[in-house]
């Protein structure tokens, strides 16, 4: 289905067309985001001094458990000996939120 030249991927809400090329945009800006959450997360839990911290700052930030727990089953970068003391007290911080 095209509409003046314009490939027609899905409709809104409101019934208008939604191009194929902002269909790609929606689902870029939606991976992005969920990269950005997960990537938040471990810095929350790197930071925090406990469990009950890092929960109450993610709840400041309004990210939701779905995320957190993205957060602790991705894979992560080897890290030198003394930051794997670090990212393993993250993991456990994530796990507990």
């Amino acid at each position: 289905m095209t509409n003046a030249g314009i490939r027609i991927g899905s409709l809104s809400v409101d019934g208008t067309p939604i191009s194929q090329t902002d269909l790609a945009r929606i689902e870029a800006e939606a991976k992005m985001n969920e990269d950005l959450q997960r990537k938040t997360v471990r810095v929350i839990a790197g930071a925090s001094r406990d469990a009950a911290e890092c929960r109450t700052l993610l709840d400041m930030l309004g990210i939701d458990s779905a995320a957190v727990a993205a957060a602790a089953h991705s894979p992560s970068k080897p890290r030198s000996t003394a930051k794997n003391k670090s990212a393993a007290g993250r993991k456990r911080r994530v796990a507990a939120a």
